[in-house]
Order: structure tokens, then C-alpha cells, then sequence
């Protein structure tokens, strides 16, 4: 009975408000400890993206959640969407008292100080074991703390460094009791640990350095550091304690996220008859990008990504950014499968330009089977575009018609819509775009096509929010340009 209670006292999860931040959902939470003997408040930022099927993030763990959240929130989303880091959960940690959690032990001037080895088994055995139960995390996760809170990122490092993959020290205290922890750090450089991982120090520029005791942390990792330990320590001009904490964490997750995962690869799939080539289009390249063409997992020491990658034959394209520090970004697949160029219909004098409508109305999260429905309006439009729709929300619309392709040769056809919709050509799926999400979801196939008249059907539907239906091809040999069907391309058979 008694180890039951204990389970069950463990760890409890209250979900006392849900917000938005930042392109976050924003979780405040709480967590009991019965090492602390406390209630911990927890904030847990998740991204954008974060109930996307099988997605995981790497976890930052940030210390004086109170103050550091304001700016390591916005700054790790600014990196993802500059295509400088992942996307990542935030989980902020409140203080009770900062001294008593940051400091391994007591002095005149922190006479509470000693909790520190505590702190570091609350985060080992309930912490991040509650976070990785709860919530979509990958074992990638990112210890950031500042003055003392940075001395508790090194105390974390010097005494368990597989409990984290890297540590950021923010103008760290380490001139506390006479440097013990420089002390400490001397000692442990010594002993046999997994020291491969990234560690980024922060300070101001001149005295400031000195008079925190990094400089004397400097000496001791250019005299001692693992030679498996990668370090960098950087120091600030024109900066005082409370402001040295926003470019340590831009440069800190630079420093430690440097693959860039925000790169795309146009297109999606495609089709190769026998003779023909293609390629494929890299976008916000980035120096570790590599490549395979045979559908092994690319690694350093495969071909440079360029910005167009020739495509002759069919094959599986693998693009990856390889890293020094984060390893978990996922290789980007492309298949480009053999086939023979696509056949439709011959001109059909009782074709006329644009297409058919079936608009209905009604509230969905996917595409609903249209076939089952009964529309409230039915019509023609010269062009795909939803200006006929009776609602801005809450509506589904069901296009038909034909893509009449005038030239035998290789398209980069391509579809994007807000929200969901699927697209067929020849009675077969073309296009997949299903789901809730905003326009910025392009999807892009090529595809081997003969002259002809080509038989089309698009559901598409709108919750809320803004509505888009799109379908059309992308050209260009340098600058790609994605250009909407023309409505000459378009008919209808009465």
C-alpha cells in the first residue's frame, strides 16, 4: 500500500491554462517532487506542428523560467523558421529558491545554497522522465541556465553529463566560494565520462569575464577539456549581466542546432520514363546539407548539396543536414519511380472552358466523401477560385473537369490549399493535401504527360480561417516559379 501511494504521489499533471505564444501552445503546469518535497510550476511551450503524426522535438530546459521564457521562446522559433535550428518543445522551470537549486553548496553570501546535487535528481528521475511520458520528445534535450542557473548547467555537466545532450551557461557565477566549481571542473576533466557533447559559455567582454571566474573556467578547458568535450566560450561587448542572456541563447542554439532543418526539396515524387532526367530543387540551403541517390542515409562524407540536383534515371533521393552536434535532423526522401508517359483523352468537340462546381456546406476536419452529400449550389467557374461560395467558413467544394496538356513532355505540377483537399487525374490520386493547416503546405509531382485531355476531380473543403484552392505548375531552370493553371488549360464536358 505504501509503495502505491508513493507511485501515485510521484508525479501528478494539472493543466490549470492553455494560450498561445509566439507560434506556441503554451501549457502552465505543474509537477510534485517528492525529491524536493514541492509543487514545482512548470511552463511547456509546443510548436507549431506538434500534433503532426509521429513528429518528436528536442526538449530546451530552461532555468528562472520567470524571466529567461520571455526571449528563449521567440528566439527558438526565429531560428526554425530561418531554417537555423528544429523545432523544439520549451519546458520553464520556476524557482522557489534559486540559490538553494543552482548551488551545490552554502556560503556567507547564499547561506540556503546546497540543493544543487537535489535539483539535479528532480530533473533526472521525475523531470524529464514526466516530459518525455506526456509529450512528443526525441532524446535530444538542452540544458540553459544564467548566473547561477549557469552554474548549475555546469554542476549538471560535471556530474551526470549523459543526463543532457548540451549545456548553455549564460554569464555563469563561477568566482562563487572562492571557484569551486573551476576547482570541481579540474577534477572531473580527469575522470572517464562521456564528455561528447557541445557546452556554449557566455560572458561580458573585459573585466566582466574575469570577475565571474570564466576566464579561470577558460584556462582549465584549454589545459584539461576531454578531448571528445566541444566547447566554445564567447564574450560580449557593450553588455551587462541582465542583458547578456538574449544573444547567448540566439548564438547558444546556433552553436548547438547547427545542421539547419528548415530546407526543402522540390519535388515530391516522380515519374521517369526510360531517357528522360529531371531535378531536384534545394531550397534554404545550408553548408551540411549532403545527398545520396541510391536511398542510403546520407552522411559527411556524401556529396555536397548543390541547388539543383540532376535526377537521370529513377531512383530515391536522401537529402540530410549532417551535424556536428545535432545528429537527429531526418533525412528528406524523394522517390522518383519508372514509368511510361500518361495518357488522356482526344479532343471532345462538347468540351467548353473552365469546370464544373458542387459547392455544400457543412463542418469538417478532412475532406468528407462528397459522393454521399447533397450540394446546395452547382455551377460553372472559368477559373479554380471560390468566389462563388455562400460562406467563408464551414463549406466543401467538389471541382470537375479536364487539364488539357497541349506538348508531350515532364511536369512539375503542383497543389497547395487552405485547408484540406485531395486531387485526382485520370480517376487516380494525385494529391494528398488533406487535413487542417494553412497554405503553406505545397505539394509538387512530376509527372510524364502526352498531349491530351486530362480527367480531373478536386475535393476540397474550409473550416475556418482563410480558404484557398491552388493547382498548377512550376517552371523555371534557375528561380523556380510556381505559375497557377491558366484558364485555357481548364474545360468541362456539359
Amino acid at each position: 500500500m505504501k509503495t502505491r501511494f508513493i507511485l501515485l504521489s510521484l508525479l501528478f499533471f494539472i493543466t490549470i491554462k492553455v494560450s498561445s505564444q509566439d507560434g506556441y501552445t503554451v501549457k502552465n503546469d505543474s509537477l510534485k517532487s517528492d525529491i524536493l518535497n514541492q509543487t514545482r510550476k512548470l511552463n511547456i511551450y509546443l510548436p507549431e506542428g506538434y500534433d503532426t503524426k509521429d513528429a518528436k522535438f528536442p526538449v530546451l530546459y530552461v532555468l528562472d523560467a520567470d524571466g529567461r521564457d520571455q526571449h528563449v521562446v521567440p528566439t527558438a522559433r526565429f531560428l526554425f523558421v530561418n531554417g537555423k535550428m528544429p523545432k523544439a518543445i520549451v519546458v520553464g522551470v520556476f524557482n522557489i529558491d534559486r540559490n538553494h537549486d543552482f548551488l551545490p553548496d552554502s556560503s556567507q553570501a547564499a547561506p540556503t545554497g546546497g540543493g544543487a546535487d537535489k535539483f539535479l535528481q528532480f530533473f533526472k528521475t521525475e523531470l524529464i522522465p514526466y516530459i518525455n511520458k506526456n509529450f512528443k520528445t526525441e532524446s535530444f534535450n538542452v540544458l540553459i541556465g544564467h548566473s547561477f542557473g549557469g552554474v548549475f548547467v555546469m554542476h549538471a555537466l560535471l556530474n551526470d553529463p549523459d543526463l543532457f545532450e548540451a549545456y548553455i551557461a549564460i554569464d555563469p557565477s563561477f568566482l562563487y566560494k572562492d571557484q569551486v566549481q573551476v576547482k570541481k571542473a579540474q577534477a572531473e576533466f580527469m575522470k572517464s565520462k562521456n564528455w561528447n557533447k557541445p557546452v556554449f559559455i557566455t560572458g561580458r567582454e573585459g573585466e566582466g569575464m574575469k570577475s565571474m571566474g570564466i576566464t579561470a573556467m577558460v584556462k582549465v578547458l584549454e589545459s584539461s577539456a576531454p578531448a571528445g568535450l566541444k566547447w566554445k566560450v564567447v564574450a560580449y561587448a557593450d553588455e551587462d549581466h541582465g542583458s547578456v542572456p538574449f544573444k547567448s541563447v540566439y548564438d547558444g542554439l546556433r552553436y548547438i542546432f547547427d545542421s539547419g532543418g528548415n530546407f526543402s526539396v522540390l519535388p515530391h515524387s516522380g515519374i521517369l520514363p526510360k531517357g528522360t532526367s529531371t531535378f531536384a530543387f534545394i531550397q534554404n540551403i545550408n553548408p551540411n546539407l549532403r545527398y545520396t541517390l541510391d536511398g542510403t542515409e546520407p552522411t559527411i562524407n556524401s556529396p555536397v548539396c548543390k541547388q539543383k540536383i540532376e535526377i537521370n534515371k529513377p531512383c530515391t533521393l536522401k537529402v540530410k543536414s549532417v551535424s556536428t552536434n545535432y545528429k537527429n535532423v531526418p533525412a528528406v526522401t524523394r522517390v522518383f519511380a519508372s514509368g511510361d508517359y500518361m495518357k488522356g483523352e482526344e479532343s471532345n468537340v462538347s468540351l467548353k472552358q473552365g469546370l464544373k462546381y458542387s459547392y455544400y456546406e457543412g463542418v469538417w476536419d478532412s475532406v468528407p466523401d462528397l459522393s454521399k452529400l447533397t450540394p446546395k449550389k452547382q455551377g460553372t467557374t472559368n477559373t479554380l477560385d471560390l468566389n462563388f461560395a455562400l460562406k467563408k467558413d464551414s463549406f466543401a467544394v467538389r471541382f470537375e473537369g479536364y487539364i488539357h496538356i497541349s506538348t508531350k513532355g515532364l511536369y512539375d505540377l503542383w497543389e497547395v490549399s487552405d485547408d484540406g483537399s485531395k486531387v485526382y487525374m485520370n480517376n487516380e490520386l494525385l494529391f494528398d493535401n488533406d487535413g487542417l493547416h494553412s497554405a503553406d503546405n505545397h505539394i509538387v509531382k512530376v509527372l510524364p504527360l502526352n498531349p491530351g485531355y486530362y480527367p480531373i476531380r478536386i475535393d476540397y473543403f474550409e473550416r475556418t480561417g482563410s480558404e484557398s484552392i491552388t493547382l498548377g505548375w512550376v517552371t523555371g531552370k534557375k528561380d523556380l516559379q510556381a505559375l497557377p493553371l491558366p484558364k485555357e488549360m481548364l474545360f468541362y464536358k456539359e
